[in-house]
């Protein structure tokens, strides 16, 4: 989590409170964010699928672009949150997915050139990577040229043919895994790459001093412990402690073996085999589960909490043409509380008052000095009728036995149920009738969901 906005009343003091507090060792404004990856293998249609929620304090305002072609650049969605550095998701046409988790290091020094790299680092996946593994290789190209601006961070990436997991360290350090195909791969706030072998550059990427650095530092000593892991070298050990971590953790990995998880600090998973395949459906049952939903003795936020602005479903289907076949479902604010919207690659324009600028290179240029008082400054952003519904509705929202609450689960169950026959109808149309089609898709069922809440 990157700048942030305390200027407004109730919400400013919430904010300020949640930062001075803690949680068991770890600071509360490092407990932000959580990611998914489910391989081809591990999923009903064979699409790989990729999950997010993205949690940051304040008054923070959506907008969402559709960044057509342009000087060698690739088309992209762009979810974006103005002033904040590392909220941000893209999907390009390629069908190169990227968000991303707070991960904080041990790393003290700073090690930077022309300020280090931060922002423009997923921006420059959006723009230029042509597949997961490309993205992979883009992000340690440019951390190792610049820096890494920011304690820690673990970029979830993926394409329809594979997903990864890329953690980066303050400095030029970085290390990526690739997710199995028939596994589902989860992260909170800590690092999970745990033993690597940068001899299989099928299955790992990553810098070549990435273990010889860790023992200079006195992070690992072969003879202390045993063969390397990632994680337990680079990662600030008090996210391992952290109760929100092993929570949200344990609560979604039970979710996919179907029984209890215990968590071991010694042997955190990067990647699990579900006990049946997972749908679109299931990841976004994953993303909204909230504390009020858990069990009793749970404590701490869990995967959906106040702080969430935004959850993603990126579903990438490698048989189907990419501007059909690749689709972000986004679900503005919360996930418990909201509709998951299809936005495809082959839209291209976004929806009445979802963007500030008529152009998203206003927005690239203006995304960290045009952030203060959003509300006030575009009081007609599409995005404030969801943060009023929140306010408004609150736990209403999670009551299953609750009309609204059940209403929306229809909604969803109906929209994905028609979401083949939608895209049947899209065939023997042209790119530009395709496009149009896609673009009143998605503004019309937004539409009639806000009608219903």
């Amino acid at each position: 989590m990157a700048h942030i906005n305390t200027r407004h009343g109730r919400a400013g003091f919430v904010l300020l409170l949640a930062c001075v507090l803690t949680c068991n060792g770890l600071r509360a404004r490092d407990e932000n964010c959580f990611g998914i990856i489910a391989g081809r293998l591990a999923t009903t249609d064979g699409s790989v699928l990729l999950g997010h929620n993205e949690d940051d304090g304040g008054e923070q305002m959506l907008n969402m672009y559709v960044a057509g072609r342009q000087n060698g650049m690739n088309k992209f969605i762009w979810a974006e949150f103005p002033g904040l550095e590392v909220a941000d998701a893209l999907m390009n046409e390629y069908g190169v997915c990227v968000a991303s988790d707070n991960c904080p290091s041990r790393e003290d020094r700073e090690d930077f050139t022309d300020g280090g790299i931060l922002h423009r680092l997923r921006l420059d996946v959006g723009k230029y990577a042509r597949s997961a593994r490309d993205a992979v290789k883009l992000i340690g190209r440019e951390v190792e040229q610049y820096g890494y601006r920011s304690s820690g961070r673990s970029y979830v990436i993926a394409d329809s043919r594979e997903g990864w997991l890329v953690a980066v360290v303050q400095g030029r350090h970085w290390v990526a895994q690739r997710v199995p195909d028939d596994k589902v791969m989860t992260i909170p706030n800590y690092y999970v790459i745990d033993k690597i072998n940068l001899n299989d550059t099928l299955n790992f990427l990553g810098s070549k001093d990435i273990i010889e650095y860790a023992t200079e530092r006195g992070w690992y000593d072969p003879q202390r412990d045993g063969e390397f892991s990632f994680r337990k070298a680079y990662a600030a050990p008090r996210t391992f402690r952290s109760s929100s971590n092993t929570n949200r953790h344990s609560r979604v990995l039970a979710a996919l073996s179907n029984g209890e998880y215990r968590y071991d600090a010694d042997n955190v998973v990067l990647a699990v085999t579900p006990r049946h395949k997972l749908g679109v459906q299931d990841i976004i049952d994953m993303l909204s589960l909230h504390r009020e939903t858990a069990d009793s003795n749970q404590t701490g936020p869990l995967v959906c909490n106040n702080n969430t602005v935004l959850a993603i479903v990126c579903q990438l289907r490698s048989w189907m043409p990419r501007n059909i076949g690749c689709v972000m479902w986004t679900c503005p604010g919360k996930p418990c509380s909201g509709l998951f919207v299809p936005w495809y690659m082959g839209m291209t324009q976004a929806p009445k008052g979802w963007s500030r600028f008529s152009r998203w290179t206003e927005a690239e240029s203006k995304h960290l000095s045009d952030s203060h008082d959003l509300r006030l400054n575009y009081p007609d952003g599409a995005y404030w009728h969801y943060t009023d519904s929140w306010e408004k509705n609150g736990r209403r929202h999670l009551d299953p036995r609750h009309p609204q609450h059940y209403a929306l689960r229809k909604i969803q169950q109906k929209l994905l149920e028609r979401q083949d026959k939608f895209e049947r109808s899209l065939k023997n149309l042209s790119e530009e009738k395709t496009a149009r089609k896609l673009n009143s898709y998605t503004a019309s069922t937004i539409r009639k969901y806000n009608r219903h809440q």
